[in-house]
């Protein structure tokens, strides 16, 4: 567990920088306010699995479990980051309506943020969900 652990918090880390960036992006974004929407994503996104690595070692899993959660949960939140930076570089309004302001891009670049959002918030929610079922109350 002690590798899920150091790449869930490298991972984390890593995020969290790629937040910063975004932060640093916000008035180039076609979408200021998504474009804080992704910022704010990867800050958070990225504090997050820092503190799930820090917490893995204490959680009983088997270790097909936790490889297949970790790996499922850094993953599933860089894709909602991803979604999140183009849906800001794209405008996509329609996909996002209340960060987005009603503009509109092209139906495909809506569909690809709608994809990849759909996609990282379900593996979240899944990896979460499954964390929730391995958590173990012995011996904490």
């Amino acid at each position: 567990m002690a590798s899920i652990s150091a790449t869930l918090c490298f991972t984390g880390v890593l995020l969290f920088l790629f937040g910063l960036l975004a932060g640093f992006g916000i008035p180039a974004f076609a979408s200021q306010r998504l474009g804080l929407s992704a910022h704010l994503t990867g800050v958070q996104s990225g504090t997050a699995l820092l503190a799930m690595g820090l917490l893995w070692p204490h959680l009983q899993f088997s270790h097909g479990w936790s490889a297949a959660t970790g790996t499922g949960l850094w993953i599933s939140l860089y894709v909602l980051f991803a979604g999140m930076t183009l849906g800001a570089v794209w405008a996509t309004g329609r996909t996002l309506p209340i960060a987005g302001g009603g503009i509109a891009a092209k139906p495909w670049r809506e569909r690809t943020v709608q994809v990849l959002l759909a996609i990282g918030a379900l593996g979240t929610a899944v990896a979460i969900l499954a964390i929730l079922v391995q958590w173990s109350w012995t011996g904490a």
